[in-house]
């Protein structure tokens, strides 16, 4: 078997192996295209991507009452929407109200048309309440309202939903979506915009008072317009002591994603070749990452992550890829050391330490273990070993971004952790660059591969 008919090998290995996602055929020759996973609703049917009890907890900790979320990767974890309309480039076109007291179910407070249009055809089956608004129903009398300090909610404009023309009976959807918005303003009445609909949200809940986190200017201002009598806080860092925790349905979602990431960097690889480029090989990657459900979001090649910048791939070179693409929100993040033909002799040998810290490290990962050790295990090992590379060996929290963990410091390794450990070398003058990467959840005794694990260099 020669070398490409191996890559193609490990591509379809990968591809078949992966849990929640569906065996990827063209990987097996050409000629037959990946099929997609199942749909991310299936996850999120039950509940949204967080696991709520332990977001509630995370508020009793940090002494809050409830948290209230603008950013859409924020409203995406604590209700399971992302409308389209928030990578058109409207600002905040839905509020998250998460309250710490249990008995108060998540509020979503959305435009009518856009929960009409955008997001009622994922028809969640638990508990969210939607809070909607149309517009006013007079100008005069919405700005007399807000300048009396939001006491007082003037009358909203009628539903803006499509109206029946009435030439042919309604299809599915249709009645779908009509009765959606119809069950949420019989159990609350559409506002005139929305911060009288946030309000409602807000005094309904208790959280117009006490110690609220809050994450976004247009909350801040709703707050502040109304004089409400609470304490806010950034919620930045309490969003993400509650994101490094993945629930199971996260788990779910980011095996899915990560298998399809690095199906796709591998396959992608089947492009390299001397005379190649780099700017293929990106291409091919985007390609392959949409062939299986994801989205790419970024590949550093040769250690350039500048997407403008192309080069022609040589016999005898060696380099890296690190690819990084998202399905349903969470990242996959997958890197490998390229071989074209026969490396240079340190690069083997560069990668030969790699391979060796990374398999102590794996070895060690464990609930209690901090992040900082982590890099000490690798570097020691490769040490011990006589290599005489320097060596990242550095973790980071992976899910909702890239690194999800920014500013938490040297955190400690808790069961359902996912992280990367980064394992890059990082010196000039050893005739390419070298990296390897796999995603890895924290387990009660230990930690286990996100996804299926392959060689950590690639030969073409």
């Amino acid at each position: 078997m020669n070398r490409r008919s191996l890559l193609t090998t490990a591509v379809a290995g990968i591809a078949a192996a992966g849990a929640g996602c569906a065996p990827a055929s063209r990987d097996g020759g050409p000629g037959r295209e990946p099929q997609l996973p199942g749909s991310p609703l299936s996850v999120l049917r039950g509940g949204p991507p967080a696991d709520l009890d332990r977001a509630r907890e995370r508020l009793a900790r940090e002494g809050l009452d409830g948290v209230v979320v603008a950013h859409p990767v924020n409203v995406y974890y604590l209700t399971g929407y992302w409308p389209a309309t928030s990578r058109m480039g409207y600002e905040a076109p839905l509020v998250a109200v998460l309250a710490r007291d249990p008995q108060q179910p998540v509020i979503l407070v959305s435009a009518e048309f856009t929960y009409y249009y955008l997001l009622s055809d994922q028809r969640f089956d638990w508990p969210l309440e939607v809070f909607l608004y149309t517009g006013p129903l007079d100008g005069t009398q919405l700005a007399a309202a807000r300048a009396g300090r939001y006491a007082s909610e003037p009358p909203a404009a009628p539903s803006r939903t499509f109206a029946n023309a009435g030439l042919v009976p309604l299809s599915a959807r249709e009645r779908e979506r009509q009765a959606a918005v119809e069950a949420a303003v019989r159990r609350e009445p559409a506002s005139p915009d929305r911060d009288f609909a946030l309000l409602k949200a807000l005094r309904r809940t208790g959280l117009d008072r006490g110690r609220i986190a809050v994450d976004h200017d247009v909350i801040r201002a709703v707050f502040a317009a109304a004089d409400l009598p609470a304490t806010l806080l950034p919620a930045d860092a309490t969003l993400k002591r509650m994101r490094i925790v993945k629930s199971e349905r996260e788990i779910t979602l980011l095996r899915a994603a990560a298998t399809a990431n690095a199906g796709a960097a591998l396959a992608a690889c089947n492009v390299v070749r001397a005379g190649a480029t780099c700017r293929e090989l990106r291409t091919a990657f985007y390609r392959e990452a949409a062939a299986r459900g994801n989205r790419g979001v970024f590949m550093v090649i040769d250690g350039v992550s500048a997407e403008g910048v192309d080069a022609p791939f040589r016999e005898g070179q060696a380099f890296l890829i690190d690819a990084v693409s998202e399905g349903a929100g969470y990242h996959g993040d997958f890197a490998r050391t390229v071989f074209v033909g026969e490396p240079p002799r340190p690069m083997a040998d560069a990668t030969a330490a790699i391979k060796l810290g990374w398999e102590a490290v794996r070895e060690s990962l464990r609930p209690g273990l901090r992040f900082e050790e982590i890099t000490a295990i690798g570097r020691d090992a490769v040490r011990r070993a006589g290599y005489d590379f320097t060596i990242a060996f550095q973790p980071h929290s992976v899910g909702l971004y890239h690194n999800d963990a920014i500013g938490l410091g040297d955190l400690v390794l808790e069961p359902g952790m996912v992280i990367s450990v980064d394992c890059p070398v990082l010196q000039a003058g050893i005739g390419g660059t070298a990296h390897l990467e796999d995603l890895t959840l924290i387990t009660a005794s230990g930690a286990e591969p996100v996804h299926p694990v392959t060689a950590p260099v690639i030969q073409v």
